[in-house]
């Protein structure tokens, strides 16, 4: 099992899990429905596991997670318009608020910014992080329209996940920067508080790439770890058991990859998350506005 396979595997599920959303319930019934989307539960296990597999290969981890909160930018938007329309538009109003008190935020937004000037690129590269947290405090409607809402797309949670394995490998090392080491954790905790509650699969889904990253050793280790998280998220989370046998699916690749990664489209990967929401976040306004 390759890269290549794991991602494009990953990938498909997403799709289905997705486009079940727009097609309910006005092509398909509350049975197929709950098909689709228990086949998307398969995806974040694999992608969680391909962030730590990327951490352990990439020769530039501040490139990394550059890209990641790039895609986290670009894709919110869409992902709000699949998930969070209203059904009911009515009148052109537009109204604007935020998660928390301003000054909150603002505070918030400029620790991490600092944090990211200081300790990651002191370029425009800081631009997507801010930009990445403006959007997650900001509920934006529009003719009753969500925007931008609470429900923040994966590549947060990939983001938080990466940041947080890079920073706990940096203090493991035997030659650490500890002023740098403390700028970086007040940046990444300033981030997590204004996302922490919000992101795809929330504080479970950054656990479980912290998790993965620390059973590194070992495939066997990674899979019981994606096991025993598919049982915390699902079975005790209350879930539907179809949920749970398909994320469970996921340990499967885990166990057959031996380090091979096949072609390299890295990009093309990423591009698909927010070109599929455009997509499908055009379809749902579309369905929303011209009722069957």
């Amino acid at each position: 099992m390759s890269v290549f396979l794991m991602k494009i595997l990953a990938v498909i599920s997403m799709l289905i899990d997705h486009t079940a959303i727009v097609l309910f319930p006005r092509f398909i019934d509350v049975s197929v429905y709950m098909a689709m989307r228990a086949i998307g539960r398969f995806a974040f296990p694999v992608f969680a596991f391909l962030i730590v597999n990327g951490y352990e290969r990439t020769r530039d981890v501040k490139r990394y997670l550059t890209r990641l909160l790039a895609f986290a930018v670009i894709s919110q938007i869409p992902y709000v318009l699949v998930g969070d329309v209203n059904h009911f538009p009515e009148g052109n109003a537009l109204t604007v608020t935020l998660s928390q008190r301003w000054f909150v935020c603002l505070i918030f937004i400029l620790v991490a910014a600092i944090a990211w000037l200081t300790t990651v690129r002191a370029n425009a590269t800081v631009l997507w992080p801010v930009l990445a947290l403006g959007m997650a405090v900001l509920r934006v409607t529009y003719c009753g329209v969500r925007i931008l809402s609470e429900h923040l797309n994966v590549f947060y949670t990939l983001a938080a996940g990466l940041a947080l394995i890079a920073l706990a490998d940096a203090a493991l090392k035997p030659k650490r920067d500890l002023v740098r080491l403390l700028m970086q954790a007040l940046g990444l905790f300033s981030a997590f508080f204004l996302i922490r509650d919000n992101m795809d699969y929330g504080s479970m889904g950054v656990a479980l790439i912290f998790s993965l990253w620390l059973a590194r050793g070992s495939r066997f280790s990674q899979a019981g770890v994606m096991l025993l998280w598919c049982v915390v998220q699902y079975v005790l989370g209350g879930q539907h058991l179809s949920h749970f046998f398909v994320a469970a699916l996921s340990v499967a690749p885990v166990l057959l990859y031996r380090g091979q990664q096949g072609p390299r489209l890295k990009l093309a990967f990423y591009a698909i998350y927010p070109v599929h929401l455009v997509i499908l976040g055009a379809l749902t306004v579309y369905f929303t506005f011209h009722p069957a």
